[in-house]
């Protein structure tokens, strides 16, 4: 029987990257035929309580994005927050050796540096963290120290697997162009369940913005994105901007989504939905005509591609929908949003603006881009994914 451990802390944000996630370890149910034993390795960050009793499990897993998980578990690590470096080595450390007791150790880990000590590794590259060398002002001997902690990283994984093009280019940037690193687009749905989604007749006026709360990292600017609603609402008067997210009970987190709440009571066209269930959301994807997206606005894609969304499964979600996305110009966007034919891409709030303003006022075009918009999703189905994953493993002989 195969052991398998996936290191995802962030399992309780049950965003785009852990819809990612399980349907990696759904493949790995199918590839080993039920034979294999899959952990899901979290630990306490953030304040978040791994041992509550609303912490997700894994039925959650399944509820949320339609998973069948049988050999698949979750297991808790609890470790002290660290405040240092030399805490932080050691929590890394806990960790890496805990990957030790595994024949396949992914590393699901939003920017980890963990050295993956198993018999066979993966990483899984949501984005890539900066090598220590590229970090470290220090002397020599600090930098001499830097480049053997990135060596071992990086020779430690039999392969990269990115999520985009735009996080493979990065990769590449920031590590090494090599025959280790593939793209494999994240799954979004099965190809039989994109059919029927799409209904003119369901359309109402409704702007939407799906992704979780947060601050720091990828924030996905929804603060923004409500003032820009705010600064045209007489243009947007015959519309309403539904923002769909979750939060965690991270205070930064919680005081932010405080902000946008107090911004958008200055009208009665903005709602806010935090924690959403999910057939919820997929009834307002249904109601909704267009989908914004801002993440990276105001950021240099350059000093902080970190900050950029690295693919955005939301928008392929939004477009399976046939609501038109009007998106930001930067990151993995710019792979699934072609201009002008499945909906717009912006780098000011003006050209914002002005095509939401296209998609509005032209009632035909839309209905063309929205058709345009299913045909282009279905090349991001769960088939495709498992396919490629499938390829990969053969590859690796594990």
């Amino acid at each position: 029987m195969k052991k398998v451990l996936v290191l995802n802390p962030y399992l309780p944000t049950m965003g785009g990257g852990e819809k990612h996630m399980g349907y990696l370890c759904q493949f790995m149910e199918s590839y080993y035929n039920g034979d294999v034993e899959i952990d899901i390795l979290v630990h306490n960050y953030n304040n978040i309580n791994i041992h509550d009793e609303d912490y997700i499990k894994i039925e959650d897993l399944n509820n949320r994005f339609g998973l069948d998980l049988k050999h698949t578990r979750i297991q808790k690590l609890d470790i002290i927050m660290s405040k240092n470096l030399k805490e932080w080595l050691k929590n890394k450390s806990i960790v890496e050796n805990i990957s030790k007791e595994y024949d396949l150790f992914i590393n699901f880990m939003f920017c980890s540096k963990h050295i993956g000590k198993a018999k066979k590794n993966i990483y899984s590259c949501m984005f890539p963290p900066k090598p220590f060398v590229k970090e470290i002002e220090g002397k020599l001997l600090q930098k001499v120290g830097a480049k053997y902690f990135d060596f071992r990283f990086y020779n430690s994984y039999k392969s990269f697997i990115a999520n985009s093009a735009f996080t493979n280019h990065w990769l590449g940037e920031y590590w090494k162009n090599s025959k280790k690193n593939t793209i494999i687009y994240p799954p979004v749905f099965s190809e039989e369940e994109i059919y029927g989604r799409y209904n003119e007749e369901e359309k109402e006026n409704i702007i939407i913005s799906v992704g979780r709360f947060f601050v720091g990292a990828h924030s996905k600017k929804q603060l923004e994105m409500v003032q820009m609603f705010l600064n045209n609402k007489e243009k947007f008067k015959n519309y309403e901007y539904h923002l769909v997210g979750a939060v965690s009970n991270y205070e930064d987190d919680m005081a932010y989504l405080a902000k946008i709440k107090e911004l958008a009571s200055q009208t009665n066209n903005i709602f806010i939905h935090e924690n959403y269930p999910f057939e919820d959301l997929l009834k307002l994807y249904r109601k909704a005509k267009i989908f914004w997206h801002g993440t990276g606005y105001g950021e240099d894609e350059n000093l902080n591609p970190e900050k950029m969304e690295h693919f955005g499964i939301t928008t392929v979600e939004a477009m399976s929908f046939g609501a038109i996305p009007v998106v930001i110009n930067k990151g993995g966007q710019q792979e699934t949003v072609k201009e002008g034919i499945n909906g717009y891409r912006w780098n000011t709030e003006e050209e914002c603006i002005s095509n939401t303003l296209k998609v509005m006022e032209n009632e035909t075009k839309r209905i063309e881009m929205a058709n345009k918009c299913v045909e282009e999703a279905k090349d991001y189905s769960i088939d495709a994914f498992f396919e490629e994953n499938r390829r990969v493993f053969n590859e690796l002989h594990i």
